[in-house]
């Protein structure tokens, strides 16, 4: 079975190498950019199955990236989750789901909102190992 791959852009590199840890002990390879515009790289170079995304990225906000994904046909099935409370806003920009971003040195996901019933592959088996599907 190939391993899963999850890209986590987030600007916070405590926050964000402490999740990388508990996601790689699970068995998912993990990808980490700091900027906007270096998760739009990774995601187009290295077509992870999971991308999920801080909003407020320094040069393209993760609203942009997810945005951008979602309506290339290269990139268009990535699933892709938001770290934020305004679920309406990440719907609208093309998520799969958000998440709310737990502590900063031992994160936490729940509660997590997928808005397309049911979660397809990658998204499943995180969102069942990792969080509560609403």
């Amino acid at each position: 079975m190939e391993t899963a791959t999850v890209l986590i852009a987030d600007s916070d590199a405590v926050w964000t190498s402490s999740m990388a840890r508990r996601l790689e002990v699970e068995g998912y390879r993990v990808l980490q950019a700091r900027t906007g515009a270096v998760a739009l790289y990774q995601a187009r170079m290295r077509r992870p199955d999971l991308v999920m995304l801080d909003p407020d990225l320094s040069q393209l906000s993760g609203w942009e990236v997810c945005r951008r994904l979602k309506q290339s046909p290269e990139t268009e099935k990535v699933k892709v989750v938001l770290f934020t409370l305004r679920g309406e806003e990440a719907h609208r920009a093309g998520a799969d789901g958000y998440l709310v971003k737990g502590g900063q040195a031992e994160p936490t996901l729940p509660p997590v909102r997928v808005f397309k019933h049911p979660p397809e592959g990658i998204l499943e088996k995180f969102l069942h190992r990792r969080a509560i599907a609403a």
